[in-house]
């Protein structure tokens, strides 16, 4: 199965989503912050099959790391899958290819997102 790496600075969205992607077996890497996901890309402590990424949280935010692994990173075509509450990132981050899942998503359209992504 595909290395998922997910971006979700709320604890209980980023336990869900990381125990529902393993209970569908895939590998799961994840960030509590944009700074922790921009380390963990740079160093390569995680090199995923596709990206699952928030975009509103304190600090940097989720864009930055799009804006990374498109245009610094060794992976500058890996699926992502941007997940907001704000739909001004559906627009700010079109040049990005992403794809675009508005909160609250339901997990089985994640699942359906991830396996399109990884296959």
């Amino acid at each position: 199965m595909a290395t998922v790496f997910v971006l979700e600075d709320d604890h209980d969205l980023r336990n869900l989503y990381s125990r529902a992607l393993n209970f569908r077996g895939h590998n799961v890497a994840v960030a509590s912050s944009a700074a922790q996901a921009l380390d963990m890309l740079y160093t390569g402590d995680v090199l995923p099959d596709v990206a699952v990424l928030d975009m509103s949280m304190p600090g940097l935010p989720g864009s930055a790391v799009v804006e990374f692994i498109r245009n610094e990173s060794n992976l500058p075509d890996l699926p992502i899958i941007v997940v907001s509450c704000d739909d001004n990132f559906r627009h700010e981050l079109r040049w990005a290819t992403v794809t675009f899942m508005a909160k609250p998503i339901n997990l089985s359209d994640l699942y359906a997102a991830v396996t399109k992504a990884v296959s």
